[in-house]
């Protein structure tokens, strides 16, 4: 594996995650497409590291996060975003900031250990958003770093946006180490 690490920069650029610009307003009834791409994710993970080596699951490749620590950075975030429905329903703001790190060592793992913290803190998630009241869809908070107000409508759109950017880095890794 060691010999495709400088692959990557053939690579061509990408967006940066944090240099990306949103825009929100969206309204009530787009939520079930955004809650159709933010359940399909897991799907999407299972099907990209079915049969992948462990050890390839584990590379971090370029120093940067391994597939498992992208796994699990998204399940973290799901955590997050918990956090930041009930925050807007109740009026808090702004809302709490994101984890810019991974918490826990993903890479000694199984993948499959990896892919059910994910699927359950997902689950939690996508049953959140399915609770809210069309009221509460209404309120409102600002986002921290992106200094926009956000609805939880707008929410659930912005982390399907960072779930693709995840897979596409996934995809990314797989493609080098798995050409």
């Amino acid at each position: 594996m060691a010999q495709n690490d400088n692959v990557s920069s053939s690579l061509p650029q990408k967006a940066i995650w944090i240099e990306r610009k949103f825009n929100f307003g969206f309204p009530n009834n787009m939520l079930p497409f955004f809650l159709e791409r933010l359940s399909g994710t897991i799907f999407r993970l299972e099907g990209k590291t079915r049969d992948v080596a462990e050890e390839i699951l584990s590379h971090q490749l370029d120093g940067k996060w391994s597939i498992k620590e992208n796994i699990g950075h998204l399940a973290e975030l799901d955590e997050v975003a918990l956090k930041r429905i009930d925050e807007m329903i109740n009026g808090i703001s702004p809302m709490s900031p994101a984890i810019l790190q991974v918490q826990h060592d993903y890479n000694t793992m199984p993948i499959m250990e990896v892919l059910n913290f994910f699927h359950k803190s997902r689950l939690k998630n996508v049953e959140r958003y399915n609770r809210i009241s069309a009221e509460e869809l209404q309120r409102s908070s600002l986002h921290p770093r992106l200094k926009v107000t956000m609805t939880p409508v707008d929410l659930a759109f912005f982390d399907a946006e960072h779930d693709d950017h995840h897979l596409v880095r996934i995809n990314e890794i797989l493609n080098i180490l798995q050409p």
